[in-house]
């Protein structure tokens, strides 16, 4: 197993991603088809969150709650692959200003996201455009799966509709480098008191309680451009 030194970031992201994005898909579909509500008489209206979840399933069951989910599960394990495989290259690089680290990290994961986003944007318009395919909808052409709506973006679109919502999603880059820079204070500050090394080894229960409020504090953060990418993506 020696040839997979190196890359057990990378591996963590790959499978942890898959995971999250198969167990929580669910509720980043009620996310989406949220955030693309402006109004439109033909979008659904929920009245909370149950009955959307209670809409969707009488109409198509659980595969209903899973529509979209090919693209997530392609674009999801691979951004958070390639974001922990060089998140800590880039910051190694970054990392000339000991007095900030806050801002070291912010800025090394910034530039990590914005070259994976450059990659896998395609994938997240496939995503937005196969959760808003709604069920009442039934005489609208429906896309045949992720390799169809990516032939539909490129014949109608071109390269350009690959992109769209790239720009906000720059922005959202941030989401995971204020996660990622809020964790690594929060531990870096548990060890000091502690009085352990900064790369010490800590609880389990440590590591839940700071990445539950990283995450937290980064989605509340910037969940605005998520609506703004969102409604960019939407094929009118």
């Amino acid at each position: 197993m020696n040839f997979l030194i190196g890359y057990e970031h990378f591996i963590g992201g790959i499978a942890g991603g898959f995971v999250s994005t198969a167990t929580c898909h669910p509720f980043d579909l009620l996310k989406i088809r949220y955030s693309a509500n402006e109004g439109n008489q033909l979008r659904p209206k929920y009245s909370s969150y149950l009955d959307a979840i209670r809409k969707i399933y009488s109409a198509n069951g659980v595969r209903g709650l899973y529509r979209g989910i090919t693209p997530a599960v392609v674009a999801a394990p691979l951004s958070w692959g390639l974001y922990f495989h060089f998140y800590n290259r880039i910051r190694s690089f970054t990392n000339t200003s000991p007095k900030y680290p806050f801002f070291d990290n912010l800025l090394a994961g910034s530039i990590t996201g914005g070259i994976i986003l450059s990659l896998t944007n395609p994938f997240w318009v496939c995503k937005t455009r196969m959760c808003l395919q709604y069920e009442h909808l039934v005489n609208e052409k429906q896309f045949s799966g992720l390799v169809g709506c990516l032939k539909n973006v490129w014949k109608t679109e071109g390269l350009r509709g690959f992109y769209k919502g790239y720009i906000p999603g720059l922005i959202g880059t941030t989401n995971g480098a204020v996660q990622f820079a809020i964790y690594n204070r929060l531990k870096d500050y548990r060890c000091h008191s502690l009085g352990l090394a900064q790369d010490s080894q800590l609880k389990p229960l440590d590591y839940l309680l700071f990445s539950t409020i990283s995450k937290c504090s980064s989605t509340i953060i910037t969940f605005p451009y998520q609506v703004l990418r969102t409604r960019l993506q939407v094929f009118n």
